[in-house]
């Protein structure tokens, strides 16, 4: 099984078609102006004009900054390949009509035209690789979210994957502590936080250290801060152009990025213990990000404070489905103890558990084409 490539989705009929939301607009013009030097087959229409066949043909779409909240509600479904264009450094409220829009990059015009002809260009050159998307979140304080996460890169690394892995949670201490890489060199999220736009696939291959077959971005334990959600945006895009799996470990207190990568992810995993007071602070984060089922799954973490819960207990309880349990195990303990990372036995739960989870994302990207 391939859980690293398959080709971005497109909603026309040769994926290449470019549709400008707002298209009157001196921005749109320009954005015109620009598809047109690359070939590409444009619209351009204003939001009113708006309908769900016109929103899913095109491969493209870019909206107008000016046009993100009308387009908001609207309440169109989600899809791939949308991006939005501002004149202006983009507000709270542009950045939340962005997300609840299912946004993947957000550009300022005219300073980051030259990533938005990259990616017209890209475009009509045809779909490029997409890598798999899994975001892994702990359902409450030391529920092993980062451990899994970790799992999932490595298991997908010794599949001979180019996985990348982004810890996007601040005060974890580093998922490069979790990976066994605190001393590999190389930049962590202070040094990115300034990017947005477009980033290129090779600055995430070449750029971001490794260790153990994973390229990895962590956050840096002297200098934590939240990541800004333009760099996530930026990071993630990028890393998934490189055509291998990404895996985001995501911060608890992150509900702006957590319902952005909530419409982008093929699988969201939220890892809980089965336990009622774990199952209560799920159930909030769920709620408080938006995130439903299919796209997200509890995975229960047993042996946790005692096991009060059941499986289809809490499932009710979250309001998102059980997918499996992960055992305690004494192995992995040793690992830690001995800052090892979790690398996953061929045959113990760890391992199962991450291929289940890997076969379910790559089933899910595969319906999404």
């Amino acid at each position: 099984m391939n859980v690293g490539r398959r080709e971005a989705p497109s909603t026309s009929a040769d994926g290449r078609g470019l549709l400008v939301v707002g298209g009157q607009s001196d921005a749109g013009q320009e954005i015109r102006r620009l598809a047109a030097s690359t070939g590409i087959a444009t619209q351009g229409i204003e939001s009113a004009e708006l309908t769900e066949a016109i929103w899913s043909r095109s491969g493209l779409v870019l909206v107008d900054a000016g046009c993100a909240e009308a387009v908001r509600s609207a309440a169109l479904s989600r899809r791939p390949g949308v991006l939005l264009a501002a004149t202006r450094p983009p507000g709270p409220e542009v950045w939340s009509a962005a997300v609840a829009i299912g946004v993947e990059q957000v550009l300022e015009l005219p300073a980051e035209q030259p990533r938005l002809l990259d990616r017209l260009t890209e475009v009509a050159n045809g779909p490029g690789p997409l890598g798999i998307l899994v975001a892994v979140a702990g359902g409450c304080g030391g529920a092993g979210a980062s451990t899994l996460a970790v799992a999932l890169a490595l298991s997908a690394a010794k599949s001979g994957q180019q996985p990348v892995l982004i810890g996007a949670d601040p005060w974890d201490g580093g998922i490069d502590v979790t990976l066994g890489a605190e001393d590999v060199p190389g930049p962590r999220w202070p040094d990115l936080a300034g990017v947005s736009g477009r980033l290129s696939s090779e600055a995430i291959l070449d750029g971001l250290p490794s260790a153990h077959g994973v390229r990895f971005l962590s956050s840096a334990r002297a200098r934590p801060s939240t990541v800004p959600a333009p760099a996530l945006s930026a990071v993630v895009t990028a890393a998934r152009r490189t055509g291998g799996p990404v895996v985001v470990d995501l911060p608890r207190g992150g509900a702006e990025s957590g319902r952005w990568l909530g419409g982008l992810v093929d699988l969201g995993v939220v890892v809980c213990p089965a336990t009622v007071s774990g199952a209560l602070a799920t159930r909030a984060l769920v709620t408080e990000s938006g995130w439903t089922a299919p796209s997200f799954r509890i995975v229960v973490r047993n042996g946790v404070g005692g096991r009060d819960i059941d499986r289809a207990a809490l499932a009710a309880a979250v309001g998102i489905p059980v997918i499996l349990a992960l055992r305690e195990d004494s192995h992995l303990s040793r690992q830690r103890r001995r800052g090892e990372p979790p690398q996953p036995r061929r045959r113990s739960n760890l391992a199962k558990s991450c291929a289940v989870l890997w076969q379910l994302a790559a089933d899910r990207a595969e319906q999404a084409r």
